[in-house]
């Protein structure tokens, strides 16, 4: 039933206080929660999660007036089925009486209210309500008795199956029917239990079990449990026997004991296929008045059962079988449990995998944020200081030769990035002619010797054939043998050696490309032709790009029908880098769609403005040189030259004095000797990134510099990474590229200079 406390809700909406006061005065009632509503939105605000019995709703209301409020009402799932009672005041409006009954009312009342009429009304769906939450009550009451009596019989039913495999392993008829006696008493429930098999004659007991006492003979029926009337009924009829003193059955039965005390009996036969050859009986419902229809169908199998278990028993070689059959049962649920097993494996090392892969997605993004972003650095904020005027001729000259570097390194990435989505969408073509391989390594050579003489990296090449060719694309095969010495230049430290071999036979020409770089971690080396994977992806790598070459190579030599292959024995110990193709002569034709004369490489994507912050890049003016930082000492921390030369560039142009350092060892002891007011670095960088910078800096006391105002300057631009900068103790977080104005504003800021800067 509805609790006391529990009130039911009946809306009334209208837009007048007192026509609300005196419905509430009309309809006051213990068992009812009176709500006010104002309005049409009130109202439906407060039926989102409410649920009352009946809508008192005014017809003509300011803003959504009462129709439209019901259509809103009745357009919602949880509302559409609340009663409606139009209140208004037109006695006239015929036309808005038609579209409130086509709305779902249930009644119209017209102002002024009888107060009489208005309560039966509101009474017939106030006790409606009531009815149906008793119903929705009584359903939920039936579905927890359901799932009790479900719990029960599946407890029942573990109980059954675990006697069942007792029973199995017992080999002594007396023992099965001992301990079968005890378990039926606990499964159904009962006071008393007890359980007898006829001898062979089928007239005398052989055995007879009642609770934990076992007997033999005869003399077992002198126990008081039972009655021997109600047992040589159950033989004789073959039949389950339900009687109670509640029913009145047991009276009915004219037993010829009426010393035995029992309230209540359920009875079993024991059959075999010829005839009943013993009984199971229970006295006495424990819980209960009297046994249910499921405790005799539960009865009956567990008579069944202990026919099976003492026959088995008594049958050694059909205990065997029936022994088999459970081993059976065992051996599929194990098998079932290791299916499960292997099946959670799978899955685990699948959420791994998914795991990884999202963790180098991040990664990967993170680095080419970095990737374009200094290059972007140099190349804006040197754009600024161009448009500002003031620059010499040899400063120009290498602005411009920075610009140039920095545009083609960016162009560099982004040709990577159309190659990867080509191969993605499979877009990527080629043009294919005979392409002498020779010639082509020779150029490349030649395009990276400078690198590499930079470098004092001897170039050896060793080409044993020149006459080795293959049907090609000349771009892309120039493409791929690129990427193949630049990475072994760009990997290998000053004073090593880079050799180039180029074999061919009569079917295939090999290159190979030796390297006495850093070499190949063998944890890595299985993935070092995997899109957007690199060895080192943290912000202290020494190397920059975005690990897109060498699987664009991969891809560009299986489409030339060739293979390619790494190997490394280990870090610092090189690499071997070893691509093979078929000669012209023996190359596949190229059926395949993937290539062909007529087939275009895809266009290349326009490129992209350059912004800065979300704002176009030439709408930020460049700031004049002024003495807003005259007298301030700033020291400048980032591996890359072109981004020192022009942070230091644009501060000293504004009166401070600046130094620069390219590691974190070099700015540690030029804080301690120098005494810099403001310390601006770069996060990503070799060895030691600028995180582990400042947490040095920040260890320190205030008089040597542990409270130096500094500013995070770096193309890790997420926002993520501006607050990781704020917890490792930066005052700010500037994003790569740099604008010369926005670079000076924050240092003005971070300095504490209140002085404007002039735009």
């Amino acid at each position: 039933m509805q609790a006391e406390s529990q009130k039911i809700n009946i809306l009334m909406v209208d837009d007048s206080p007192t026509n609300l006061l005196a419905l509430e005065a009309v309809l006051q009632a213990p068992d009812r929660n009176l709500v006010r509503a104002a309005s049409g939105d009130e109202a439906l605000r407060y039926l989102l999660d409410t649920d009352v019995a009946v809508i008192l709703l005014d017809v003509f209301m300011p803003g959504i007036d009462g129709l439209q409020t019901a259509e809103l009402i009745r357009g919602r799932e949880k509302s559409r089925d609340i009663p409606i009672i139009f209140l208004t005041a037109d006695s006239s409006g015929n036309r808005n009486i038609a579209r409130g009954y086509s709305l779902g009312a249930v009644d119209y009342i017209l102002k002024p209210i009888d107060p009489d009429i208005l309560r039966s009304k509101v009474a017939v769906f106030v006790e409606l309500f009531k009815k149906t939450e008793e119903i929705k009550r009584q359903a939920e009451l039936l579905h927890e008795k359901n799932i009790e009596l479900e719990n029960a019989n599946l407890q029942r039913l573990g109980k059954l199956i675990d006697l069942g495999q007792e029973l199995a392993a017992e080999r002594d008829p007396r023992q099965v029917l001992e301990k079968f006696c005890g378990a039926a008493r606990d499964i159904i429930g009962a006071e008393h239990a007890g359980v007898g098999v006829l001898a062979e004659n089928g007239k005398s007991l052989r055995y007879f079990c009642h609770c934990d006492e076992c007997v033999i003979g005869d003399e077992a029926l002198t126990s008081p449990q039972a009655s021997e009337d109600l047992l040589d009924r159950l033989l004789a009829e073959g039949r389950p026997l339900r009687l109670s003193e509640g029913a009145g059955t047991l009276e009915a039965a004219h037993l010829s004991s009426p010393q035995v005390s029992m309230q209540s009996f359920l009875g079993s036969p024991i059959l075999s296929p010829a005839h009943a050859y013993g009984w199971l009986y229970l006295s006495n419902k424990l819980d209960a008045d009297e046994f249910s229809e499921a405790d005799e169908r539960l009865a009956v199998t567990l008579a069944t059962q202990v026919a099976a278990s003492y026959e088995n028993a008594r049958l050694y070689a059909e205990a065997q079988r029936h022994a088999s059959e459970l081993q059976q049962e065992v051996t599929e649920r194990k098998l079932a449990e290791e299916a499960r097993a292997r099946l959670l494996i799978r899955e685990q090392a699948a959420r791994a995998e998914a795991e990884r892969a999202n963790r180098t997605k991040d990664e990967f993004l993170a680095t080419l944020s970095h990737e374009l972003r200094t290059p972007l650095t140099a190349i804006l904020g040197w754009t600024h200081l161009i448009r500002g005027g003031n620059l010499d001729d040899a400063m120009m000259t290498r602005a411009l030769e920075t610009i140039e570097r920095n545009a083609r390194a960016q162009s560099q990435l982004i040709d990577d990035l159309l190659d990867v989505s080509r191969i993605i969408t499979g877009k990527l073509m080629l043009d294919l002619r005979p392409v002498e391989l020779a010639s082509i390594i020779e150029a490349t050579i030649d395009t990276v010797r400078p690198v590499a003489e930079a470098k004092s990296i001897r170039v050896r090449p060793a080409l044993r054939t020149s006459h080795c060719v293959v049907s090609g694309d000349p771009a892309r095969l120039q493409q791929v043998v690129w990427n193949l010495f630049s990475n072994a230049v760009k990997f290998t430290p000053e004073g090593g050696s880079v050799e180039v071999g180029l074999t061919c036979d009569e079917r295939r020409v090999e290159l190979e490309v030796r390297d006495t770089g850093q070499g190949i971690s063998q944890d890595f080396l299985p993935y070092i032709f995997d899109r957007f994977r690199q060895a080192d992806g943290t912000t202290t790598r020494k190397h920059g790009g975005l690990g897109l070459g060498l699987a664009i190579v991969r891809h560009l030599v299986e489409l030339h029908h060739g293979t390619i292959s790494a190997h490394s024995d280990g870090d610092g110990k090189g690499a071997i880098f070893t691509l093979s193709l078929p000669l012209a002569s023996a190359a596949p034709d190229g059926g395949d769609g993937e290539a062909g004369e007529e087939q275009q490489q895809a266009e290349a994507a326009p490129a992209a403005l350059a912004t800065v912050d979300g704002k176009e890049a030439q709408q930020q003016p460049s700031p004049v040189q002024s003495d807003v930082l005259g007298g301030l000492r700033i020291l400048i921390v980032d591996d890359e030259a072109d981004t020192r030369e022009l942070v230091q560039e644009v501060l000293a142009r504004q009166g401070a004095e600046v130094r620069a350092s390219r590691s974190a060892a070099e700015a540690l002891r030029m804080l301690a000797a120098w005494n810099p007011d403001l310390l601006i670095s770069d996060i990503g960088m070799p060895v030691e990134d600028g995180y582990e910078l400042i947490k040095q800096v920040r260890a320190f006391d205030a008089e040597h510099h542990g409270q130096i105002p500094a500013v995070a300057l770096t193309a890790y631009a997420g926002a993520e990474d501006h607050r990781r900068a704020l917890a490792a103790g930066f005052q700010t977080h500037l994003a790569k590229p740099i604008v010369p104005k926005a670079l000076i504003e924050t240092v003005v800021r971070v300095a504490g200079r209140a002085t404007a800067i002039d735009a």
